[in-house]
Order: C-alpha cells, then structure tokens, then sequence
C-alpha cells in the first residue's frame, strides 16, 4: 500500500490534473453565462494535435502552444456562432463538434505524417521544468511545488484569476447576469450575444491550454482521442462543484486522483489496466449522482417551504 499512496502519488495528481481544470475553467466561463458547454473535448482534441504538428514544423514549444490555443478558438468560435446565431440545438452542435476534431484529426495524422494511431518525433519537444529557488532545498516542499512546467503553474495560477474576474468585476457581473436571466440583462443594454460568444471562445483558449498541455507536457506525442473525454469529466466537475472557481479545480484534482491511483495500481499491485481505466469514469459518475441527489433534496425542501 505504501508503494501506492506516497508523496509521488501527489506529484503524479499535479501532473495529470491540469488539462482537466484548463477545461473546467473554461467551461465554468460558459457556465456561469448559461451555456452548456459539451464541446470542450473536442476543442481540446484539435489543439492537442496542432500543438504536436506546430511542434514538429516549428520546433518551438511557445508559438505551438500559441498555435494550439488558436486553433481551439476557431473551433469554439465555431461552436458558439452556431449555437447562439443559428439557434442550433447546444448537444447536437457540442457532439458535433466532438465527431468533428475526432475525424479532423485522424484524417490529418494519416495524411500529414503517415500513421494512424500515435505519432512522436525528437523535433516534438516537451517544456522544461522549473525549480523555485528556496523552496526546491525543502525536501517534501520540493517535491509538492517545485518542478513543475509552466503550463502546470498556469493551471493553478489562472484559478484565483477567474475568480477575481467572475466577482468582482463589471464584465463578470455581466457574465453572470446574462446566465441568470438574459431578458433581464438584455433591458439593462448588456449585449447578450456577445457575452455569451466572449466566454465561448476564452473556453475555447483554456480547452487550448489544456489541449497543449497533454500533447507537449504530459506526453510528447498526439495519439488518436487521447484526450479520453477530459472535457466530459471538467463539465462535472463544474456541476459538482456548483460552479465555483476553487471547489471546480479542487473537484479536478479529485478526479485526477482518481486516474493518478489507477495508473499506480496498474504499475504496482498487477491489476488488469482495463478494470483500472474504470476508476476516473466510475468517480465522475459517482460525483453527478451526488449532485442529482443534493438537487433533488433541495428542490424537495422548497416545496416544503411553499406547501407551509
């Protein structure tokens, strides 16, 4: 059991959490401004595979990850324009959009390098790590905040960001009215098409980030899917959380936790890896039905209210 949970398995959950609280991030945006947002897996699938391709071509990590999060912005632009402009029903247009960057990008892996699963290469090279400086010669502190690439810190640093922005400024006041109620917002002259396309497209830049995140960072490679519906697990997340800025990422740590131990029980208790893939997935189910049971008792206790 110690060679599962030690302090290696919370380095592990710090590097396998960031593309999952990138994407809660920015789906919390399009939350708050009443949007649903069920396309984030595939924003994040497209910037993955630019990232690598800009990787390979450029040979520099910064204009890839620029690259990736641009291209994740088309295709959230994309998503929103549909959504909000021609009315398109939101899970058609977000599953869409996932069949759309699974296609797209298999389609592009076969035809611009040849293969058909997984594709690597020494040009693709992966971000180098950070030692603070005081903190890196305390022994456990070392291991929990030092070394980690710049893309993990933004992960966390981004968090307070957003919340700060979501309460207290004008904008996410904003953001926030037109989630609540969008007539009402809209009488007070907000502009309620181009809140709701704003926060779109930033999801679509976090969905970047994240995207980045896995194909340069976490591995050094694009395979076929490999973001494995992270964007399903950030969106409850968010659920679960109840839309705040802190419990949505403490909530993605819980859920890369859940992946973390899969990966360390495959490594060193011999568990067949197929019933430790069920972990994450069985966690993230166990999380809505915690939410559907609280929102059930919560509406069940305001019709006690009125009945008195």
């Amino acid at each position: 059991m110690n060679e599962i949970l030690n302090l290696n398995l919370i380095t592990t959950i710090i590097r396998i959490s960031p593309p999952l609280a990138f994407a809660a991030l920015g789906g919390l945006l399009t939350f708050k401004a009443g949007i649903l947002n069920i396309a984030m897996d595939g924003f994040m699938l497209v910037a993955a595979f630019t990232g690598v391709a800009a990787a390979y071509f450029t040979g520099n990590l910064y204009i890839s990850v620029v690259a990736a999060v641009l291209a994740s912005m088309v295709l959230s632009a994309l998503f929103g324009y549909f959504n909000l402009k021609f009315k398109a029903n939101i899970f058609i247009a977000g599953t869409a959009i996932g069949i759309l960057a699974s296609g797209l990008t298999a389609v592009l892996l076969k035809g611009i390098f040849g293969q058909m699963g997984v594709f690597t290469a020494r040009e693709v090279l992966r971000f180098p790590q950070y030692k603070i400086p005081i903190i890196d010669s305390i022994p456990v502190l070392r291991e929990l905040f030092s070394g980690y690439t710049i893309l993990v810190y933004m992960a966390f640093i981004f968090t307070p960001i957003i919340s700060f922005v979501l309460y207290k400024t004008k904008w996410g006041l904003r953001v926030r009215a037109v989630g609540e109620s969008p007539d009402a917002a809209a009488a007070l002259g907000i502009n309620v098409f181009s809140i709701k396309m704003q926060t779109v497209i930033l999801s679509g830049l976090f969905c970047g980030l994240g995207g980045a995140y896995l194909s340069l960072d976490y591995v050094s490679l694009f395979s076929r899917d490999m973001t494995a519906d992270r964007g399903l697990i950030a969106l409850a997340a968010i659920f679960f959380a109840k839309g705040d800025p802190f419990k949505t990422v403490a909530v993605t740590m819980l859920f890369g936790s859940a992946q973390a131990l899969s990966v360390r029980m495959q490594l060193t208790a011999g568990i067949a890896p197929q019933i430790m893939q069920i972990i994450p997935y069985f966690v993230t189910m166990l999380a809505l039905v915690i939410v559907g049971i609280q929102a059930k008792r919560k509406h069940f206790n305001i019709e006690a209210t009125t009945a008195r």
